[in-house]
């Protein structure tokens, strides 16, 4: 498994054009930056190991103007074409670009933070699934990241409004259950006090009708 400080290296040097790099070209740019513990390097080693590599690959692409040797002449005289001496050394780049799950995960943590967007070790590997390993130019690789995370963004957008949505019913719920007691508990009332009223007028009646005969 790769650690953090050859993922977010791979991916810089990636975005900046470079790849090819082997285990043994990240380990001798750790020694050469000083990063002991490869999975909390510093943005300073980060960028100084990218440096590094970047030097290096220079070096090894760098044509040096030197009298072709007599061996190489040998087959011109036979009539066989010359070779030059730039076809010796530079390789031609391959046109697809194939990417293993922690390379694709290094580039797309790297990519949302960059964005100001930061991620959970989870929401990285979920982005992840969707994005292909093979890629047939680095734009196309660019445009399916971007995708990827339009589509993340797009999703945790909905699934809080769900949340909101659910909550908020959950409150009408409650209230609506509050305002069935507390009618309830209304109508309860009114009808003891028109009872109690009822009650009075007949006591009243009563004595009116006692008095009534009193006064006769």
């Amino acid at each position: 498994m790769s650690d953090k400080f050859t993922n977010n290296v791979r991916a810089r040097l990636y975005k900046q054009g470079y790849q090819g790099f082997t285990k043994d070209d990240y380990t001798t740019a750790a020694l050469a930056v000083e990063c002991d513990d490869l999975d909390n390097p510093t943005k300073e080693q980060l960028s100084q190991a990218v440096d590094y590599l970047r030097e290096k690959t220079s070096n090894r692409l760098s044509v040096i103007d030197e009298p072709v040797e007599e061996t190489f002449l040998v087959g011109a005289e036979d009539g066989e074409p010359e070779v030059e001496s730039n076809q010796l050394t530079v390789a031609e780049p391959e046109n697809q670009i194939v990417l293993t799950d922690l390379e694709k995960q290094a580039l797309v943590a790297d990519i949302a933070q960059g964005a100001g967007i930061e991620l959970k070790a989870a929401d990285v590997k979920q982005i992840t699934v969707s994005i292909a390993s093979t890629f047939a130019s680095r734009k196309e690789l660019n445009e399916a990241i971007f995708n990827a995370l339009v589509h993340f963004a797009r999703e945790f957008k909905n699934q809080e409004v769900s949340k909101i949505r659910r909550k908020a019913d959950e409150i009408r719920q409650t209230l609506a259950e509050m305002d069935d007691v507390a009618g309830s508990e209304l109508t309860q009332i009114k009808q003891a006090m028109e009872a109690t009223a009822l009650d009075y007028k007949s006591q009243f009646a009563d004595l009116a009708l006692s008095f009534a005969g009193i006064i006769d």
